[in-house]
């Protein structure tokens, strides 16, 4: 059951830094003026940034369930 709960907290971890990521570059590409023709801030949010974030929360929820499993 631990194992299940692993990867439930890693793909959580994975979706949430996806969609942080992605609308963060929305929101700042907009304020810093980048080009929105044919929707290229959106298709560079999702599809370039987007998988970066993604990552990097993976990494840091797989280091984070680490952390407190070797705790107890």
């Amino acid at each position: 059951m631990i194992y299940v709960l692993a990867i439930l907290a890693a793909l959580a971890g994975l979706v949430v830094g996806w969609l942080v990521a992605a609308f963060g570059t929305l929101i700042l590409g907009s304020a810093f003026g980048l080009s929105d023709f044919e929707g290229e801030r959106a298709m560079v949010a999702f599809f370039g940034i987007g998988p970066i974030g993604g990552m990097i929360g993976l990494g840091l929820t797989i280091w984070l369930w680490r952390r407190l499993r070797t705790a107890r």
